[in-house]
């Protein structure tokens, strides 16, 4: 249970003494911060709560669970901006029924924090009194955002960033990276192993962090991409055709899945209502990974400078891109204030990227600012 999983002891122990112990509650709320697996580390605690071996990872059951197969295990999924009323309400209703074939059943909500009201409150006294056999695991990135009543029914269990030093173990054990790789990618994942993740796809497949770093460079030192372009529209043009890789990816895994459906319902209705929660799904799953991407592309520039600021400062042990050490330093020309000022309006600028506002404009603005912090030096 949870091999794939770096770092979290603490939670693990946790479990493992509750499970050992007999200890088990009814409610549970992960909370940290995001990027560190608190939704597989759920599902990997729910597989091993309906497996009769306790979640050993090789057995049959296991195997069900993980695949999502198994019907003692439920996992919602976020139909909308919100868990709405409508979405809760079978919940509840499932409630009364006993296990199909474990000793409990589990239901793990993602994002509790876009729990609507309404919903949360619905489910308020099923959380606070379930049925003896019920658990559930909640999760959140956004712990303040969760609606207080809901946070009191549930046992907090804290989620931490995990040690560069896990994190850089676990880099070269399970994707086989050499020191120097493994390194700049923990440091640059500052401890969520889902950025980790995607760090290691990148570096193994289309290979955009040199490109996004190539084009930061040239903006800060005041060079041209080599086809002529601006680097900050270079810049914003690799996260274009990285999302447009995304689009291309979603939609055809909505084909595929549009295909399966047709394969299985053969009334038009059952079929057209199916048809359309797939769409849905997939019109979620797409501005999601979107605008993981943005955010993604805006940490690796922002981890540049914060690199260039530490080299102006008279550091150059501690970098984040502790790959490309001598770019950094041959690069940090300004003054700390410079790159602090810099940092500060990336950081505004994450925010706003959890907006429901347009990726590219704001990072247009972004380099606008910082082409004014430029001119005022």
């Amino acid at each position: 249970m949870f091999q794939d999983i770096p770092g979290q002891e603490r939670a693990k122990e946790f479990f493992a003494r509750a499970l050992r112990d007999g200890t088990l509650s009814h409610a549970y709320l992960l909370a940290g911060p995001e990027g560190l697996g608190k939704t597989a580390f759920a599902a990997e605690l729910g597989a091993a709560l309906v497996s009769p071996c306790g979640g050993c990872g090789a057995c049959a059951e296991c195997e069900r669970a993980r695949r999502g197969a198994h019907p003692d295990l439920h996992v919602l999924e976020r139909e909308g901006d919100q868990y709405r009323l409508e979405q809760i309400k079978p919940v509840i209703a499932d409630l009364s029924l006993k296990p199909f074939a474990a000793a409990r059943r589990v239901w793990v909500i993602p994002e509790a924090e876009h729990l609507h009201q309404t919903a949360a409150n619905k489910l308020l006294k099923s959380i606070e009194e379930p049925p003896s056999y019920v658990v559930f695991l909640l999760v959140t990135d956004r712990l303040e955002r969760v609606l207080p009543t809901i946070v009191s029914r549930c046992q907090t269990v804290e989620f931490r960033p995990v040690s560069d030093a896990v994190l850089r173990a676990h880099l070269q054990e399970r994707h086989g990276l050499d020191a120097a790789a493994a390194e700049a990618l923990a440091r640059l994942s500052r401890g969520a192993v889902e950025r980790a993740a995607r760090l290691v796809a990148d570096a193994e497949g289309p290979g955009r962090r040199p490109e996004y770093l190539r084009h930061a460079a040239a903006f800060f030192s005041g060079a041209r991409a080599a086809d002529g372009r601006e680097p900050a529209a270079a810049f914003i043009g690799v996260l274009e055709d990285q999302q447009s890789a995304i689009s291309e990816a979603v939609a055809k895994d909505l084909t595929a899945a549009t295909a399966a459906l047709q394969q299985q319902f053969q009334d038009p209705k059952d079929l057209k209502w199916y048809a359309s929660r797939a769409e849905e799904r997939a019109k979620r799953e797409d501005r999601r990974l979107r605008r993981l991407a943005a955010l993604d592309a805006l940490d690796l520039l922002a981890a540049w400078v914060r690199d260039l600021w530490v080299v102006a400062s008279g550091a150059t042990d501690v970098l984040w891109n502790s790959d490309r050490g001598d770019e950094v330093v041959s690069d940090a020309v300004a003054t700390p204030e410079h790159y602090a000022r810099l940092l500060g309006i990336a950081a505004r600028t994450r925010k706003d990227l959890y907006l429901n506002i347009d990726q590219k404009l704001a990072l247009l603005a972004m380099f606008a600012r910082f082409e004014e912090v430029s001119d005022s030096a």
